[in-house]
């Protein structure tokens, strides 16, 4: 039962730095996919096609009161 107790004492700095070095790895992967929650409002530009100067066009799409996300949309370009 010694033998047990001092092995794991003398690794357990290699564990903890193998399993935060995993947990922050899986973190920053899932950080990087997740996709933004979007919010819904009931009037406004919002959840609308607009179009640039140049006539591109965007969806647009609110994330947060102050954020929102203009998504391209090529099919309805105006040439």
């Amino acid at each position: 039962m010694k033998k047990i107790f001092d092995f794991i004492k003398t690794n357990l700095s290699t564990w903890l730095t193998t399993l935060l070095a995993c947990v922050i790895i899986y973190q920053v992967y899932n950080l990087d996919t997740k996709a933004p929650d979007f919010k819904e409002f009931k009037d406004g530009v919002q959840n609308h096609l607009l179009w640039s100067i140049k006539g591109e066009c965007f969806f647009v799409r609110p994330q947060t009161e102050k954020t929102v996300y203009l998504v391209r949309v090529e099919d309805c370009d105006r040439k």
